[in-house]
């Protein structure tokens, strides 16, 4: 462990675990695993999602200076485990198609097409 001046998020989550943020609309939690450290976020209103997902679509500029990475949506957890479970999720095409569908616009969070 660091010294208390230059403690680093390593050093807070050794392993398993950890909620960072638990509120009325949403709880995010960060998980150690071995190496790997990732961030999920579990939506308890759906219509914060939205809200959230709107703000975004709302403020991209999509002629500005983009990186090879550009995120196209946000899913709850439990629809992105229902479309792993249908095999959305491993096939690019089918998730492009998805994700494109109008009936899925909320989950959108710019104006391109995948």
């Amino acid at each position: 462990m660091n010294d208390n001046n230059n403690l680093t998020v390593g050093d807070l989550v050794t392993k398993g675990t950890f909620c960072l943020y638990d509120g009325p609309d949403k709880a995010i939690w960060l998980t150690r695993d071995g190496d790997q450290m990732y961030q999920t976020v579990q939506w308890k209103n759906v219509q914060a999602l939205f809200d959230d997902n709107a703000e975004a679509a709302a403020s991209f500029n999509k002629h500005g200076d983009h990186g090879a990475l550009v995120k196209v949506a946000s899913v709850p957890v439990g629809l992105r485990n229902q479309w792993l479970n249908e095999g959305i999720t491993e096939d690019p095409k089918a998730l492009a198609l998805r994700l494109n569908d109008p009936d899925n616009a909320k989950f959108r969070v710019n104006s391109w097409r995948v």
